[in-house]
Protein backbone atom coordinates (compact mmCIF):
# COMPACT_ATOMS: atom_id res chain seq x y z
CA UNK A 1 0.00 0.00 0.00
CA UNK A 2 2.89 2.24 0.98
CA UNK A 3 4.27 1.73 -2.08
CA UNK A 4 1.30 2.31 -4.42
CA UNK A 5 0.68 5.01 -2.88
CA UNK A 6 3.73 6.90 -3.17
CA UNK A 7 4.04 5.99 -6.78
CA UNK A 8 0.50 7.56 -7.34
CA UNK A 9 1.31 10.90 -7.91
CA UNK A 10 -1.69 12.66 -8.80
CA UNK A 11 -3.16 11.88 -5.08
CA UNK A 12 -0.31 13.12 -3.36
CA UNK A 13 0.54 15.96 -5.47
CA UNK A 14 -3.14 16.84 -5.27
CA UNK A 15 -3.06 16.49 -1.50
CA UNK A 16 -0.23 18.68 -0.78
CA UNK A 17 -1.39 21.10 -2.97
CA UNK A 18 -4.57 21.43 -1.72
CA UNK A 19 -3.34 22.24 1.73
CA UNK A 20 -0.48 24.80 0.25
CA UNK A 21 -3.20 26.70 -1.56
CA UNK A 22 -5.53 26.27 1.70
CA UNK A 23 -2.99 27.68 4.14
CA UNK A 24 -1.79 30.52 1.61
CA UNK A 25 -5.28 31.58 1.03
CA UNK A 26 -6.21 31.46 4.72
CA UNK A 27 -3.34 32.89 5.66
CA UNK A 28 -2.84 36.05 3.18
CA UNK A 29 -7.25 36.99 3.65
CA UNK A 30 -6.28 37.61 7.28
CA UNK A 31 -2.44 38.93 7.13
CA UNK A 32 -0.50 40.12 10.15
CA UNK A 33 -3.94 39.97 12.38
CA UNK A 34 -3.98 42.75 15.08
CA UNK A 35 -4.70 43.38 18.57
CA UNK A 36 -7.73 45.48 18.69
CA UNK A 37 -11.77 43.86 19.18
CA UNK A 38 -12.29 43.12 15.90
CA UNK A 39 -9.10 41.36 15.05
CA UNK A 40 -10.37 38.75 17.85
CA UNK A 41 -12.74 38.32 15.68
CA UNK A 42 -10.55 37.48 12.53
CA UNK A 43 -8.46 35.20 14.43
CA UNK A 44 -11.45 33.03 15.25
CA UNK A 45 -12.52 33.34 11.67
CA UNK A 46 -8.91 32.45 10.31
CA UNK A 47 -8.45 29.17 12.79
CA UNK A 48 -12.16 28.31 11.72
CA UNK A 49 -11.21 28.24 8.21
CA UNK A 50 -8.73 25.63 8.47
CA UNK A 51 -11.65 23.28 9.32
CA UNK A 52 -12.31 23.51 5.45
CA UNK A 53 -8.88 21.73 4.05
CA UNK A 54 -10.90 18.41 5.31
CA UNK A 55 -13.97 17.98 2.67
CA UNK A 56 -11.48 18.52 0.03
CA UNK A 57 -9.49 15.83 1.13
CA UNK A 58 -11.94 13.43 1.90
CA UNK A 59 -13.60 13.77 -1.15
CA UNK A 60 -9.61 12.83 -2.60
CA UNK A 61 -9.30 9.95 -0.36
CA UNK A 62 -12.70 7.80 -0.91
CA UNK A 63 -12.94 6.90 -3.99
CA UNK A 64 -9.21 5.60 -3.48
CA UNK A 65 -10.40 3.50 -0.46
CA UNK A 66 -13.40 2.01 -2.19
CA UNK A 67 -11.62 1.07 -5.39
CA UNK A 68 -8.77 -0.43 -3.02
CA UNK A 69 -11.75 -1.93 -0.99
CA UNK A 70 -13.75 -3.85 -4.69
CA UNK A 71 -9.91 -5.15 -5.06
CA UNK A 72 -9.28 -6.66 -1.99
CA UNK A 73 -12.98 -8.11 -1.75
CA UNK A 74 -12.79 -9.67 -5.42
CA UNK A 75 -9.29 -11.00 -4.95
CA UNK A 76 -7.40 -10.98 -1.95
CA UNK A 77 -10.50 -12.21 0.64
CA UNK A 78 -11.69 -14.76 -1.57
CA UNK A 79 -7.90 -16.37 -2.21
CA UNK A 80 -7.57 -15.89 1.88
CA UNK A 81 -4.49 -14.43 1.03
CA UNK A 82 -4.32 -11.80 4.33
CA UNK A 83 -7.47 -10.77 6.62
CA UNK A 84 -9.19 -7.51 6.53
CA UNK A 85 -7.40 -6.19 9.08
CA UNK A 86 -4.48 -6.15 7.51
CA UNK A 87 -6.09 -4.79 4.33
CA UNK A 88 -7.51 -1.37 6.76
CA UNK A 89 -3.75 -1.30 8.96
CA UNK A 90 -2.07 -0.92 4.97
CA UNK A 91 -4.46 1.69 4.81
CA UNK A 92 -3.83 3.69 7.72
CA UNK A 93 -0.34 3.25 8.01
CA UNK A 94 0.33 4.16 4.42
CA UNK A 95 -1.69 7.27 4.93
CA UNK A 96 0.57 8.84 8.04
CA UNK A 97 3.36 10.14 6.51
CA UNK A 98 1.41 12.17 4.00
CA UNK A 99 -0.25 13.12 7.23
CA UNK A 100 2.53 14.64 9.09
CA UNK A 101 3.69 16.15 5.75
CA UNK A 102 0.56 18.34 5.35
CA UNK A 103 0.11 19.38 8.44
CA UNK A 104 3.34 21.10 8.36
CA UNK A 105 2.95 22.22 4.85
CA UNK A 106 -0.32 23.84 6.27
CA UNK A 107 0.88 25.51 9.31
CA UNK A 108 4.18 26.60 8.02
CA UNK A 109 2.35 28.44 5.11
CA UNK A 110 -0.93 29.66 7.16
CA UNK A 111 0.60 30.28 10.67
CA UNK A 112 3.41 32.75 10.41
CA UNK A 113 1.29 35.01 7.99
CA UNK A 114 -1.83 35.34 10.02
CA UNK A 115 0.73 36.68 12.91
CA UNK A 116 0.52 34.37 15.45
CA UNK A 117 2.77 33.85 18.71
CA UNK A 118 6.39 32.72 17.54
CA UNK A 119 6.83 31.38 21.18
CA UNK A 120 7.28 27.62 21.55
CA UNK A 121 4.78 27.43 23.96
CA UNK A 122 2.42 28.61 21.52
CA UNK A 123 3.21 27.16 18.25
CA UNK A 124 4.59 23.77 19.22
CA UNK A 125 0.64 23.01 20.75
CA UNK A 126 -0.45 24.66 17.55
CA UNK A 127 0.86 22.39 15.14
CA UNK A 128 0.38 19.87 17.37
CA UNK A 129 -3.44 20.00 16.67
CA UNK A 130 -3.46 20.57 13.54
CA UNK A 131 -1.78 17.36 13.16
CA UNK A 132 -3.98 15.71 15.30
CA UNK A 133 -6.55 17.01 13.24
CA UNK A 134 -5.79 15.58 9.53
CA UNK A 135 -6.19 11.83 12.21
CA UNK A 136 -9.76 13.37 12.70
CA UNK A 137 -11.02 13.97 9.42
CA UNK A 138 -9.18 11.27 7.91
CA UNK A 139 -10.46 8.76 10.09
CA UNK A 140 -13.17 10.31 9.36
CA UNK A 141 -13.31 9.46 5.60
CA UNK A 142 -12.11 6.28 6.18
CA UNK A 143 -15.02 4.90 8.18
CA UNK A 144 -17.35 6.27 5.56
CA UNK A 145 -15.43 4.58 2.87
CA UNK A 146 -15.35 1.67 4.65
CA UNK A 147 -19.46 0.47 4.61
CA UNK A 148 -20.48 2.91 1.86
CA UNK A 149 -21.74 1.02 -0.95
CA UNK A 150 -20.20 3.45 -3.41
CA UNK A 151 -17.54 6.66 -3.59
CA UNK A 152 -21.30 8.31 -4.85
CA UNK A 153 -22.90 7.42 -1.52
CA UNK A 154 -19.86 8.21 0.24
CA UNK A 155 -19.69 11.90 -1.07
CA UNK A 156 -23.57 12.16 -0.45
CA UNK A 157 -22.67 11.20 3.55
CA UNK A 158 -19.82 13.42 3.40
CA UNK A 159 -21.59 17.01 3.75
CA UNK A 160 -24.17 15.48 6.10
CA UNK A 161 -21.44 14.81 8.41
CA UNK A 162 -19.59 17.92 8.12
CA UNK A 163 -22.10 20.68 7.89
CA UNK A 164 -23.24 19.25 11.30
CA UNK A 165 -20.00 19.03 13.25
CA UNK A 166 -19.28 22.90 11.57
CA UNK A 167 -22.61 24.05 12.30
CA UNK A 168 -22.35 22.93 16.46
CA UNK A 169 -18.87 23.64 17.06
CA UNK A 170 -19.63 27.15 18.94
CA UNK A 171 -18.66 29.55 16.25
CA UNK A 172 -21.16 30.04 13.55
CA UNK A 173 -24.09 29.82 16.70
CA UNK A 174 -22.07 30.21 20.07
CA UNK A 175 -22.48 27.88 22.70
CA UNK A 176 -24.98 30.37 25.14
CA UNK A 177 -27.39 30.58 22.21
CA UNK A 178 -26.81 27.00 20.35
CA UNK A 179 -30.90 25.25 21.28
CA UNK A 180 -31.09 23.63 24.85
CA UNK A 181 -31.62 20.05 22.49
CA UNK A 182 -28.27 20.33 20.91
CA UNK A 183 -26.00 22.00 23.58
CA UNK A 184 -26.02 19.49 26.21
CA UNK A 185 -25.00 16.60 23.97
CA UNK A 186 -23.99 17.20 20.07
CA UNK A 187 -21.59 20.00 21.38
CA UNK A 188 -20.02 17.96 23.93
CA UNK A 189 -19.34 14.90 21.12
CA UNK A 190 -18.53 17.39 18.23
CA UNK A 191 -14.36 17.01 17.41
CA UNK A 192 -14.76 20.72 15.55
CA UNK A 193 -15.76 22.05 19.19
CA UNK A 194 -12.55 20.68 20.56
CA UNK A 195 -10.35 21.55 17.77
CA UNK A 196 -11.35 25.44 17.56
CA UNK A 197 -11.16 25.36 21.48
CA UNK A 198 -7.61 24.12 21.68
CA UNK A 199 -6.26 26.75 18.83
CA UNK A 200 -7.90 29.92 20.62
CA UNK A 201 -6.88 29.26 23.62
CA UNK A 202 -3.31 28.51 22.55
CA UNK A 203 -3.17 31.54 20.02
CA UNK A 204 -5.82 34.11 21.28
CA UNK A 205 -5.55 33.68 25.75
CA UNK A 206 -2.28 36.06 26.26
CA UNK A 207 -3.00 38.32 23.76
CA UNK A 208 -3.39 42.02 24.87
CA UNK A 209 -6.45 43.54 23.36
CA UNK A 210 -5.53 47.52 22.31
CA UNK A 211 -9.45 48.97 21.13
CA UNK A 212 -9.65 51.32 18.44
CA UNK A 213 -10.79 54.53 19.04
CA UNK A 214 -14.04 53.96 16.87
CA UNK A 215 -14.50 50.28 19.24
CA UNK A 216 -14.26 52.98 22.86
CA UNK A 217 -17.49 53.40 24.83
CA UNK A 218 -16.68 57.33 25.51
CA UNK A 219 -18.37 58.98 28.11
CA UNK A 220 -18.57 61.68 31.28
CA UNK A 221 -19.25 61.05 34.63
CA UNK A 222 -21.44 63.43 36.90
CA UNK A 223 -20.28 65.18 39.22
CA UNK A 224 -16.86 65.29 38.39
CA UNK A 225 -16.19 62.26 39.98
CA UNK A 226 -12.95 60.04 38.51
CA UNK A 227 -13.65 57.29 35.70
CA UNK A 228 -12.17 54.99 38.25
CA UNK A 229 -14.80 56.10 41.29
CA UNK A 230 -17.97 56.01 39.14
CA UNK A 231 -16.92 52.44 37.68
CA UNK A 232 -15.54 50.97 40.72
CA UNK A 233 -18.96 48.98 41.85
CA UNK A 234 -19.54 47.60 38.09
CA UNK A 235 -16.30 46.67 37.03
CA UNK A 236 -15.82 44.75 40.47
CA UNK A 237 -18.94 42.39 39.25
CA UNK A 238 -20.02 42.61 35.39
CA UNK A 239 -17.20 44.72 34.01
CA UNK A 240 -14.53 42.68 35.11
CA UNK A 241 -12.91 41.81 32.00
CA UNK A 242 -13.57 45.75 30.74
CA UNK A 243 -9.97 48.19 30.38
CA UNK A 244 -10.57 51.52 31.73
CA UNK A 245 -7.85 53.44 29.88
CA UNK A 246 -7.83 57.10 31.97
CA UNK A 247 -9.16 56.10 35.49
CA UNK A 248 -8.15 59.37 36.65
CA UNK A 249 -9.80 61.65 34.21
CA UNK A 250 -13.12 63.63 35.15
CA UNK A 251 -14.60 63.21 31.71
CA UNK A 252 -13.79 61.60 28.38
CA UNK A 253 -13.91 57.94 30.60
CA UNK A 254 -12.53 55.68 27.42
CA UNK A 255 -13.37 51.90 28.12
CA UNK A 256 -12.49 49.49 26.19
CA UNK A 257 -14.35 46.02 26.17
CA UNK A 258 -11.93 43.64 26.72
CA UNK A 259 -7.94 43.53 28.49
CA UNK A 260 -6.91 40.89 26.75
CA UNK A 261 -7.57 37.38 24.57
CA UNK A 262 -8.54 35.80 27.53
CA UNK A 263 -11.60 38.16 28.26
CA UNK A 264 -13.19 37.28 24.90
CA UNK A 265 -12.57 33.24 24.65
CA UNK A 266 -14.79 33.56 28.23
CA UNK A 267 -17.44 34.66 25.72
CA UNK A 268 -17.07 31.68 23.36
CA UNK A 269 -17.53 28.84 26.68
CA UNK A 270 -13.49 28.86 27.25
CA UNK A 271 -12.66 29.83 30.59
CA UNK A 272 -9.57 28.70 31.31
CA UNK A 273 -6.10 28.25 29.79
CA UNK A 274 -5.47 24.71 31.00
CA UNK A 275 -8.87 24.21 28.35
CA UNK A 276 -6.39 23.74 25.64
CA UNK A 277 -4.57 20.66 26.68
CA UNK A 278 -7.53 19.38 27.56
CA UNK A 279 -8.65 19.73 23.94
CA UNK A 280 -5.63 18.44 22.76
CA UNK A 281 -6.45 15.06 24.78
CA UNK A 282 -9.86 14.96 23.73
CA UNK A 283 -8.66 15.16 20.01
CA UNK A 284 -6.36 12.66 20.30
CA UNK A 285 -9.26 10.55 21.77
CA UNK A 286 -11.02 11.38 18.62
CA UNK A 287 -8.24 10.83 16.26
CA UNK A 288 -8.46 6.99 17.79
CA UNK A 289 -12.00 6.71 18.25
CA UNK A 290 -12.55 7.60 14.12
CA UNK A 291 -10.16 4.93 13.48
CA UNK A 292 -11.45 2.37 15.83
CA UNK A 293 -14.76 2.93 13.31
CA UNK A 294 -12.50 2.46 10.46
CA UNK A 295 -12.12 -1.14 11.39
CA UNK A 296 -15.90 -1.88 13.21
CA UNK A 297 -17.21 -0.68 10.21
CA UNK A 298 -15.04 -2.50 7.72
CA UNK A 299 -15.90 -5.62 10.09
CA UNK A 300 -19.84 -5.03 9.48
CA UNK A 301 -19.03 -5.09 5.83
CA UNK A 302 -17.29 -8.27 6.26
CA UNK A 303 -19.72 -10.08 7.77
CA UNK A 304 -22.84 -8.50 5.76
CA UNK A 305 -20.80 -9.87 2.75
CA UNK A 306 -20.40 -13.07 3.79
CA UNK A 307 -24.17 -13.39 4.71
CA UNK A 308 -24.84 -12.36 0.87
CA UNK A 309 -22.55 -14.73 -0.29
Amino acid sequence: MSTALFRNTDYVNNKMLLHIGSALFNGFSFWMIGDSVSSMQLRLFTIFNFIFVAPGVINQLQPLFIERRSIYEQREKKSKMYSWVAFVTALVVSEIPYLCICAVLYFVCWYYTVGFPNDSSKAGPTFLIMLLYEFVYTGIGQFVAAYAPNATFAALVNPLIIGTLVSFCGVLVPYAEIQAFWRYWIYWMNPFNYLMGGLLVFDVWDTPVNCKKHELAIFNTPNGTTCLNYLADYMATTGANMNLLNPDATEGCEVCEYKQGSDYLKTLNLKEYYYGWRDVGIIAIFACSSYALVYLLMKLRTKASKKAE
